[in-house]
């Protein structure tokens, strides 16, 4: 199929696999994230929940 934005098949190809990296990085990131923010101990507990759902609810837009 011929591309609207005249990019080559194999750079197209390229920038597709790249952009499947940063979506799975992304991802990952924002389970961690809420996982920490569930999980987390210890004597500056609030700041770190409060930072870790800050951070999720960012990768969720």
């Amino acid at each position: 199929m011929k591309s609207k934005t005249e990019i080559q098949e194999a750079k197209s190809q390229a920038v597709a696999d790249e952009l499947i990296r940063i979506l799975a990085d992304e991802s990952l990131l924002y389970i961690k994230s809420k996982n920490a923010h569930w999980n987390i101990e210890g004597p500056d507990f609030y700041d770190k929940h409060v930072f870790f759902e800050s951070q999720y609810v960012q990768l969720d837009k």
